[in-house]
């Protein structure tokens, strides 16, 4: 019977609502008096108001022209690698190139001498170095001497390895370098890196090893936080001030960057006519449609030689020790749209 009655009265105000019994009250506010303005008493300090979520200031405002196209967004592809282990060589330096973080390699690494009975005695994370102790003593370390071409080390003739890890050019990849020493009998100290290799084709040989080692162990790999900031930042940026021109940022030496500013331009498909390498100048031909519409018009165009061959300079000038690359238009001033454009495709796809 309640149940009845509750349902009976629901319908009978549900019936007076519809009817305008229950009046609608949803626009007193209009009617509504001002009362007295809020006073903050004198002891309540005023720098104590602030906002729950302040909004950070901004140091660095680019102005934009009154016309700003906005640019699509890159291809997020680009950064990842055709190939996860690269063993790349430049002049006399070899290394790894491996298309993940040295968080991630690092533990892989140390894991990789323990399972090869290599004792690591030296390491600092911070600057993403390891030494090894002196190869030999155990049967696993002794294998692996064989297998890069050493077997022949003796107590006379003492070895060890040091290894490098760094933050590569393109993003989120780690450049490893290693180095086979000689050194004499006794405790060894830790050695100075040195910046050429020692025994080129053993430590060619053992980037070949680890690469192998580290494609097959993938599914174990771990992280390690003491190694997230190896290398420090990465080695090429996009500098964009409010009062300067935009460049690309290269923390290499000339080689390097000559090698990563050459392999951006052939990955984002930009023409290069010609290049200066001693000047440091790429001559790039840049954004310009093809005028011919096919064989049939080229019947009767006229002579095309007056066209200008390139209409963009790419130049590489050493600054405060790195390299700046700027872009430059050779028939008129360029924009800073243009230059924006220019370098933002060479970055996605430097390395």
């Amino acid at each position: 019977m309640s149940l009845i009655r509750l349902t009976a009265v629901t319908l009978v105000l549900s019936t007076l609502a519809a009817c305008g019994v229950v009046r609608d009250r949803s626009n007193d506010y209009i009617n509504a008096e001002r009362g007295d303005a809020i006073v903050v008493p004198d002891w309540y300090r005023s720098s104590a108001i602030e906002s729950r979520y302040p909004i950070p200031p901004i140091d660095k405002r680019t102005s934009l022209p009154e016309q700003y196209v906005l640019p699509t967004p890159p291809d997020a592809t680009i950064t990842i690698l055709t190939e996860n282990y690269v063993i790349e060589k430049l002049d006399s330096q070899s290394w790894l190139l491996v298309n993940e973080t040295p968080g991630r390699i690092w533990p892989s690494l140390d894991q990789f001498w323990e399972e090869n009975g290599v004792r690591v005695e030296y390491e600092n994370p911070r600057l993403g170095l390891m030494q090894t102790e002196v190869l030999g003593s155990t049967l696993l370390s002794k294998q692996l001497l064989s297998r890069i071409n050493l077997g022949g080390a003796t107590a006379d003739r003492p070895l060890l390895i040091q290894a490098k890890l760094g933050q590569g050019v393109k993003r989120n990849t780690t450049e490893l370098q290693v180095r086979v020493l000689d050194v004499k009998s006794g405790p060894q100290d830790f050695k100075i890196w040195s910046g050429q290799p020692n025994r080129r084709v053993a430590e060619e040989k053992l980037l070949e090893i680890i690469s192998s080692y580290l494609e097959n162990n993938q599914s174990y790999r771990s992280y390690s936080l003491l190694a997230n900031d190896i290398g420090g930042t990465s080695k090429v940026s996009l500098i964009s001030g409010q009062n300067e021109r935009p460049y690309l940022k290269l923390d290499l030496a000339f080689d390097r960057a000559w090698s990563s500013a050459t392999k951006g331009l052939r990955g984002a498909n930009i023409k290069v006519v010609d290049r200066d390498r001693s000047g440091g100048l790429f001559y790039i031909d840049y954004g310009r449609e093809e005028e011919s519409e096919g064989w049939f018009s080229s019947l009767f165009s006229g002579d095309d030689s007056d066209r200008p061959e390139y209409n963009y300079i790419l130049r590489l000038e050493e600054v405060e020790g790195a390299y700046r690359l700027t872009v430059d238009k050779t028939d008129g001033d360029i924009t800073r749209l243009e230059e924006m454009e220019i370098l933002n495709l060479l970055l996605d796809n430097i390395s």
